[in-house]
C-alpha cells in the first residue's frame, strides 16, 4: 500500500509543481507579448486549471502524504512538519489571496478590457506570489528527497 501511496504522492506533486512552473514560464512569455488579450486569456485558463486540476492534486498530495506518514514515518519529524506547514501556507495563500484576487482581476478585465492597468497590475502581483509559492515547493521537494534529521 505504501508504494501505491508514494506513486500517487509523486504524480500529484508533478502535476502541482510542474503546473506551477509551467504557468510561471508561460506568464513570463505572455506578459512580454504585444497582444493585450493574452494576459486575460492566461489568467482565465490558470483560474480554471487551478480549481479543476491543481487544487485536487494538492489535496490528494496531502492525503497520500499523511497516509504514508501514518504508515512509515512520524508527524513529529521536522521535515514532515515543515513540509505540512508550507503546504498549509500555500493552501491559505491560494484560498485567501490568490483565488479572490484572480477573480477580481477577471472582473476588471471583463469590465475595463484587456489593457486595464488595475487588472494587469493585479495579475503581475498574482504571478509574483505564485513565483514565491514555487520557491516553497522547491523547499518541500528538497525536504522530501533529503529528509534531514533522519
Amino acid at each position: 500500500m505504501y508504494q501505491l501511496l508514494l506513486y500517487v504522492h509523486i504524480v500529484c506533486a508533478v502535476i502541482w509543481v510542474g503546473g506551477a512552473a509551467y504557468v510561471q514560464l508561460l506568464a513570463a512569455r505572455v506578459t512580454r507579448s504585444d497582444d493585450p488579450a493574452e494576459v486575460p486569456q492566461l489568467a482565465r485558463h490558470v483560474e480554471a486549471l487551478g480549481t479543476r486540476v491543481f487544487v485536487p492534486a494538492a489535496a490528494l498530495l496531502l492525503l497520500s502524504g499523511a497516509a504514508m506518514t501514518y504508515q512509515a514515518w512520524s508527524f513529529g519529524q521536522g521535515w514532515i512538519v515543515v513540509s505540512i506547514a508550507l503546504w498549509l501556507l500555500s493552501a491559505v495563500a491560494g484560498a485567501l489571496y490568490l483565488a479572490p484576487r484572480a477573480k477580481r482581476a477577471a472582473e476588471l478585465f471583463e469590465t475595463e478590457g484587456p489593457t486595464s492597468p488595475a487588472a494587469l497590475g493585479l495579475t503581475q502581483r498574482l504571478f509574483l506570489v505564485s513565483r514565491l509559492e514555487l520557491i516553497s515547493f522547491a523547499v518541500v521537494i528538497a525536504l522530501m528527497v533529503f529528509k534531514p534529521g533522519i
